[in-house]
């Protein structure tokens, strides 16, 4: 039988590549942005998080607009939105139109992670969920590292404006190309049919589905596991995005690398965690069984992720560079590693098609609160402190939380009706 449904794994990859190019070009290019406009810190914090406010607020509409109109539409609608504000960036004048531009690029990104894992539960086998997701959200962690010494080498040859027109215009390309090949599994005509029969079989292999039409938010909310699954995702995706925003930053100032060098160290620990992130989510599938799937089993890898995350308190403690870089290896690669897993983890407990785009959205929401956060704390104790010393400590610890949190609360099914709640969750969502 062929795997071309890895053609599919493989596009979007590179959807979520194009969407950490266009969310680190800031990171790579804020000292820049902030010498040309006069920008405190605390004002650089914002800058970084701005994207965020209209993601979060998106993020819930999203997942409902992704359940209602498919995964493969909102990918290339979000994706030209993004990608066009992302090059009107280049074109701001102060800090407000930067602003207003960063707003445009968060509401674009919102579907981003919905579509990417409601793809998996399209057009994965059961088996290979873990695997999928991992190949998948390896372009969060990839994108960084291959982006951040392309958009410092574009800063330095071009300017930091230049950079923004050119990283958005990639992302229209991938619209392009997304537009002209890719349906639903029913409906792509380059997938052989033996392949379409198997991908439609196993994708929820023997799980009991519901036999109704979804619980909606208000029924997912009564659920622990939501709950587990959002707050641990919370507590990885701090650490992600704090290394994501200001790990450029910190070796520009605190080491004193040059803007090309903290493009390239910024590239290490992203890279070997796109690695990670696979490797996890493999070993993950082949350890686990069809019994153990449902009984939220894959909690354990995501525990194991979010303890080797917390690490990275130790940053502050050492002097030299390499021991830096090798430090900033645990939080970025495990950080992110939990993240997908949880994904791979909300499809094992969900029940019902009809709600996964918002169980998706949810535990999004619930990371990108926390990672809405990351910039604006760390720049606040920046300034205060003058160091980051605090803020990886903060973010260890947080890390420790949401491993209890997951080893707590994500042993229960998603999306199942009770005879008293039928009629309370069916008007939900």
């Amino acid at each position: 039988m062929t795997h071309r449904r890895y053609w599919i794994y493989f596009l979007l990859f590179v959807f979520n590549v194009v969407c950490y190019l266009d969310r680190i070009n800031m990171s790579v290019a804020g000292r820049s942005v902030a010498q040309e406009f006069g920008l405190s810190p605390v004002q650089l914090g914002y800058l970084f998080s701005s994207f965020l406010w209209a993601y979060v607020a998106m993020m819930l509409p999203s997942g409902k607009l992704v359940d209602s109109f498919g995964a493969h539409r909102l990918a290339a609608a979000g994706a030209a939105f993004w990608s066009i504000a992302q090059m009107l960036t280049g074109a701001a004048t102060g800090f407000g139109t930067m602003i207003l531009a960063r707003l445009g690029l968060g509401a674009g990104e919102a579907p981003t992670f919905p579509v990417s894992y409601r793809s998996v539960r399209d057009w994965a086998p059961y088996t290979e969920r873990g695997l999928a997701v991992g190949l998948i959200q390896a372009g969060t962690l990839f994108g960084p590292a291959l982006s951040a010494p392309l958009v410092a080498w574009l800063i330095s040859s071009l300017s930091w404006r230049w950079s923004f027109v050119i990283t958005g215009a990639v992302g229209l390309l991938w619209v392009a190309v997304w537009m002209a090949f890719v349906s639903t599994p029913e409906k792509t005509s380059w997938i052989p049919e033996p392949e379409r029969r198997h991908i439609l079989a196993q994708r929820h292999g023997n799980e009991p589905m519901a036999g109704h039409s979804g619980v909606g938010y208000r029924g997912l909310l009564r659920s622990p596991s939501m709950w587990g699954l959002a707050l641990s995702q919370g507590c990885a995706v701090y650490s992600v995005y704090l290394y994501l925003s200001w790990l450029p930053n910190y070796l520009q100032t605190e080491r004193h690398l040059s803007i090309v060098n903290s493009g390239w160290f910024t590239a290490v620990p992203f890279m070997v965690g796109g690695v990670v992130i696979i490797l996890t989510n493999w070993i993950g599938d082949r350890i686990l069984t069809p019994k153990t799937l449902p009984t939220g089993a894959r909690r354990i890898v995501v525990v194991t992720c979010l303890l080797l995350c917390s690490v990275g308190m130790a940053i502050p403690f050492v002097d030299s560079l390499t021991a830096v870089v090798i430090l900033t290896i645990l939080p970025v690669s495990f950080g992110g590693t939990a993240s997908a897993t949880n994904a791979a983890l909300a499809n094992d407990l969900l029940r019902s098609q009809a709600d996964s785009g918002r169980a998706f959205a949810f535990m999004v929401l619930g990371g990108n609160v926390f990672g809405l956060l990351a910039p604006i704390v760390t720049g606040y104790i920046v300034q205060a402190t003058g160091s980051f010393s605090s803020a990886f400590v903060l973010a260890g610890a947080l890390s420790l939380i949401g491993a209890v949190a997951s080893f707590t609360l994500t042993r229960h099914t998603l999306g199942e009706e009770t005879p008293v709640a039928v009629g309370a969750v069916r008007v939900a969502g």
